[in-house]
């Protein structure tokens, strides 16, 4: 409870549902742009302990490599078709 006053964390869950909202919440993440997952990862990665300049450098490739990409032309597409994307992955 501390820890969600001081908003250190995004939810709590019931004792014991730890796992099962763990998996829940992997799976969401999972359902997105895998260019943008791997991106984000990757910014997340590189980017700790950075200097700021370094890290929106980092940030600003992760961004590049996520909006030139497959990915976001087939996110934008489903989004027009209110349907659910099929990520190419590229």
């Amino acid at each position: 409870d501390e820890a969600g006053r001081l908003g250190l964390v995004d939810q709590v869950v019931e004792a014991g549902r730890d796992r099962d909202e763990a998996l829940a919440l992997a799976a969401r993440i999972a359902g997105n742009s895998p260019v943008g997952l791997r991106a984000a990862k990757r910014a997340l990665r590189l980017g700790v302990g950075l200097e700021l300049r370094a890290g929106l450098e980092v940030e600003d490739a992760a961004w590049r490599a996520t909006a030139f990409s497959g990915d976001r032309a087939e996110g934008v597409a489903a989004f027009n078709e209110k349907r659910r994307p099929a990520w190419p992955g590229e």
